[in-house]
């Protein structure tokens, strides 16, 4: 067993759509530059392994509808941080994926070797329109886009191998032409001759992580697996394992009690605002920080990580801070990463070898 993660998503101001009613902020700051800085700073501090940046529409109200580029809001988290992952969950279906593997690429630069890739596999009348396309209505076809794409991308990051920047003055060379690659990369939905525009990553690849079904060909590092108990998260998690997965995350929603304020209080007050139906599919938990280090714990034995999605960020956050993430460092069931360390080294990932140097007759 790999050492265990903890994740947590900053979408918004939390997973209940009635969350920004109690933020501890006017709604007009959630998208303000100080508050990504605060909430990035903040989430290291507490200790976590990497927090995750959701894609789409926002929750909450209605009222709340703004949004900010997933990559560019985890590229200006970097700057903040220097521990914590940072994973932007970015869709594959109608993406470019020359741009996206150098905007992945860009980021794990800024982040030093911190960056991840939520890679989903999203498709509806309304994302094609954004690109100008048209829908793809079938499931296995999105699929396959979504790991042509992953795969794209992981071929365009090894174009520059490790070590090709030479300080050959007196020749003025400064690239090691054997060291640098055309991607070449012919798939069943585009072609990418390549090479990236950008220098490897610090960590080789960023880290990607996926759902269950969503990658269909191309495995990612990470499963982000979800059910509704604990069994049920242990049962998908063996799945995945059996598959050749090599890191399992399990998905849970969290309410807590906060000060006076009980969390089953608390959660009512949020659903008669708007109610937050709990999802089949989904563990919650809804009650004090000792039950939910108990609950952590328990999981701690059957997956390799947790992400955690709290019911308001701001209240959740300092909870998880105060009561629960330091009772599991004491415990010695959570680590929280080393400065200087890149997310796959915290995620007790292998280093990510590169292909074209693999490929290379021994001389």
């Amino acid at each position: 067993m790999s050492k265990f993660a903890l994740g947590i998503e900053l979408d918004g101001d939390g997973a209940h759509p009635a969350a920004w009613r109690h933020a501890n902020h006017p709604p007009t700051e959630l998208l303000t530059p100080q508050r990504i800085a605060a909430v990035a700073s903040k989430t290291e501090a507490a200790g976590f392994t990497f927090a995750t940046f959701r894609e789409g529409t926002l929750h909450g109200s209605p009222n709340v509808t703004g949004r900010l580029d997933t990559t560019g809001v985890a590229a200006f988290a970097a700057a903040a941080t220097d521990r914590l992952g940072l994973v932007p969950a970015i869709n594959t279906i109608h993406a470019e994926p020359f741009h996206l593997a150098n905007q992945l690429a860009s980021l794990d630069w800024a982040a030093r070797g911190r960056s991840g890739w939520l890679a989903e596999a999203l498709e509806s009348p309304a994302i094609a329109a954004g690109y100008g396309s048209e829908p793809v209505h079938d499931r296995n076809a999105v699929q396959r886009e979504a790991a042509e794409v992953v795969a794209a991308a992981r071929r365009l990051w090894d174009t520059w191998e490790d070590g090709v920047f030479i300080a050959d003055t007196a020749n003025n060379r400064f690239l090691d032409l054997d060291k640098f690659h055309y991607a070449d990369f012919a798939g069943e939905f585009f072609s990418i001759k390549g090479p990236s525009i950008t220098p490897r990553p610090p960590q080789g690849r960023p880290v990607v992580f996926g759902r269950p079904g969503q990658l269909a060909a191309e495995l990612p590092d990470v499963v982000v697996v979800s059910a509704a108990t604990v069994a049920g998260v242990a049962t998908a998690a063996a799945d995945q394992r059996r598959r050749g997965v090599l890191r399992v995350v399990a998905d849970l929603e969290i309410v807590l009690d906060a000060g006076t304020f009980l969390a089953d209080e608390r959660l009512r007050a949020l659903d008669a605002a708007s109610p937050w139906p709990a999802a089949p599919d989904v563990l919650r938990f809804v009650g004090d920080a000792g039950g939910l280090r108990v609950l952590l714990t328990e999981l701690s034995g059957v997956v390799d990580g947790v992400r955690l999605l709290p019911g308001v960020l701001d209240i959740e956050l300092e909870v998880l801070a105060a009561e629960v993430v330091p009772g599991l460092i004491s415990n010695g069931v959570f680590v929280p990463p080393a400065a200087g360390s890149t997310l796959r080294e915290s995620l007790s990932l292998p280093e990510a070898v590169n292909s074209f140097a693999t490929s290379k007759e021994p001389a």
